[in-house]
């Protein structure tokens, strides 16, 4: 991708109503703006697979842009902010700031523009693999991990940090567990290990880590045949950290488990197949496991393509084979059964998904086919989950999307 700024393929989400269907009225927009005039606006980012260039998402249609990626199909990592994005394409990762100020009654009266749209920023770095973690960027690069904080992104030159000075060639990019005590979770290959500073603190077997989920006090990691648990406890009077590992026994094939986090739950699935786990902490720390084979659990009938948490509520949202919409809560329990009745005939390899706060957008190539799903007022009514809105894609080669929206800093979502 260029490293110069560009215009990026960004779109008000007015027009797709993803404030909720309650602001569709204009004395409801009215209100809402009185209420919240510096609030920043949604855009949605989109990649396709059959082409380096860029497009837009805009009422139902994309338009393409000038601007391109290194690469067909990039795919997006949202911070945990919600605010930036890392676009991996080939060997090349650039950063995004997706969201911009609404403008305040001062700027309207003079008739000035009071937001910045997003942009590609000039920054840019050489990657195999980008995650977020803790209020920033990692990425890995020939056996070492980069950080590069979010409120760096926007300087000219922004300042990085290595994971670490050891002599450690890392299989994964590293994760930082807390910044105070210089604490990290470094992956040599053997195991997973956790420093602080130089001195090592714990480590846990994991030889070839694939995916990760991370809240404030779990990491929850597939590493070879085998999925782990670390819960990390600071001593309120002394600042120091214990840490409990253990092997999680889960349903199908853990190497291939992809998990998502956000707030303090995280939740994994085996794509194409009906495997699933919530994982969380009790208010006693203890690790408490829901699998999809619970009994008590919902239990899918078709493949699960892929699952997001709303920022907002937690919720966990899933799109299944044959247009399946399924909201679950952090018991496994169903909340909401959606049918996309324009999907029945697509597959795991048709949907793309991408979730903001009280919303998701759903896209089909195979039917060419929108979804945007969002929930009525109160948020806490599960039976206000509904489309919203269905629209025709037009094309068949959608590859990754991501929402921009402003989340909750403490939520600590580290999407992977």
């Amino acid at each position: 991708m260029k490293q110069s700024n560009q215009n990026l393929i960004w779109v008000s989400i007015a027009t797709l109503a993803l404030a909720g269907c309650g602001s569709s009225s204009n004395n409801s927009k009215q209100a809402d703006t009185d209420d919240h005039d510096h609030e920043h606006e949604h855009s949605i980012l989109v990649s396709q697979s059959t082409t380096d260039t860029l497009s837009l998402l805009e009422e139902g249609e994309l338009e393409s842009l000038d601007d391109s990626a290194a690469g067909n199909g990039a795919s997006f990592v949202l911070g945990e902010t919600g605010a930036y994005a890392a676009v991996l394409s080939n060997t090349t990762v650039n950063f995004v700031h997706g969201l911009h100020e609404e403008e305040d009654e001062a700027h309207e009266e003079e008739g000035d523009e009071a937001h910045e749209e997003a942009h590609v920023l000039d920054f840019s770095l050489t990657a195999s693999k980008v995650i977020t973690t803790n209020g920033h960027f990692a990425v890995l690069d020939a056996g070492s991990t980069t950080f590069v904080a979010y409120d760096e992104l926007e300087k000219e030159t922004p300042e990085t940090e290595n994971a670490s000075s050891l002599s450690v060639v890392e299989t994964y990019p590293a994760l930082i567990l807390e910044e105070e005590h210089d604490l990290k979770l470094l992956f040599n290959g053997t195991n997973a290990v956790a420093y602080e500073g130089a001195t090592q603190e714990h480590s846990f077997a994991c030889a070839t880590p694939t995916h990760h989920g991370q809240t404030s006090e779990l990491i929850v990691v597939s590493c070879g045949n085998q999925a782990s648990a670390l819960i990390i406890e600071e001593n309120e009077t002394t600042g120091e950290h214990t840490f409990t590992d253990s092997a999680l026994t889960l349903d199908g094939t853990a190497t291939n488990y992809v998990w998502r986090a956000q707030g303090h739950v995280v939740v994994g699935f085996e794509p194409n197949t009906k495997n699933y786990a919530v994982i969380e902490l009790d208010d006693s720390e203890n690790l408490v496991v829901v699998k999809g084979s619970d009994a008590s659990a919902f239990a899918f009938t078709q493949n699960i393509c892929e699952i997001k948490l709303d920022s907002e509520s937690q919720d966990i949202l899933a799109v299944s084979a044959a247009g399946n919409f399924t909201v679950l809560n952090h018991e496994g329990e169903k909340l909401k059964a959606i049918t996309l009745d324009e999907s029945a005939a697509s597959d795991c390899d048709d949907f793309v998904m991408a979730s903001a706060s009280k919303t998701a957008l759903v896209l089909d190539n195979r039917a060419q086919k929108g979804y945007e799903i969002d929930v009525d007022e109160p948020t806490t009514n599960p039976n206000g989950y509904h489309v919203h809105e269905r629209f025709n894609l037009g094309v068949s080669d959608i590859s990754d999307m991501v929402i921009f929206h402003e989340k909750d800093e403490d939520d600590h979502n580290h999407d992977h």
